[in-house]
């Protein structure tokens, strides 16, 4: 698929080994992928969020479970040290408004910049893997302000953000240990707020 330009980084969009994707499906990501760049190239950022948007090296694509660095993951997750953000492709077309997407990528863009805060190191142990999902929330927060989403999705995040025991749950949902892949980002976050029954429920 090329490569997507955001911010004025040329990020690799790829489908991850073994994946049968139809040329219909191909052109589907394609073009919300290019939605998503549009809104975020449409906007003014700091400078530490415009870095971040531009530190993610190459978005994956993937509808059957794939192995990154041992790992068996099933839903989207972030290869922090080499900045991969594999995209669950159910989980991408969920919801189709760019702002959903564009707030789900920043997400696992955050980690990146964690990682390399703290030295290019991993989270030691669970208590700073929540500690770092807590900022990187906080950080996404400002940034669905930024890119357009509605407030009750907004306060579905700090809902999601103020509950430490969702939050350890979700760290281990969908992944088998075995390897360096330490994070597994919140990916669905907002796509589970547009989804969802009741108040949650917007658009953007």
């Amino acid at each position: 698929m090329g490569t997507v330009n955001i911010l004025g980084a040329a990020v690799t969009v790829s489908f991850a080994d073994g994946q049968d994707i139809s040329d219909e499906m191909k052109a589907t990501l394609r073009y919300g992928i290019d939605q998503m760049a549009d809104l975020i190239n449409s906007r003014v950022w700091t400078t530490a969020y415009a870095d971040a948007f531009r530190i993610m090296r190459k978005i994956i694509f993937f509808d059957q479970p794939v192995i990154v660095n041992t790992w068996l993951l099933d839903r989207p997750g972030c290869d922090e040290d080499d900045a991969h953000f594999y995209w669950e492709i159910e989980e991408f077309l969920r919801n189709t408004d760019a702002d959903v997407r564009a707030n789900t990528y920043f997400h696992d863009c955050w980690h990146v910049v964690q990682y390399r805060r703290a030295g290019n190191r991993f989270a030691r142990d669970e208590q700073e893997r929540v500690d770092r999902e807590v900022d990187a929330i906080d950080q996404q927060i400002a940034v669905a302000s930024l890119i357009g989403c509605s407030q009750p999705e907004i306060e579905f995040l700090r809902d999601f953000r103020d509950d430490q025991g969702v939050i350890i749950a979700r760290l281990k949902e969908g992944i088998e240990p075995g390897g360096r892949m330490r994070h597994e980002g919140n990916a669905s976050l907002l796509a589970q707020a547009r989804t969802a029954p009741g108040p949650v429920v917007g658009s953007g």
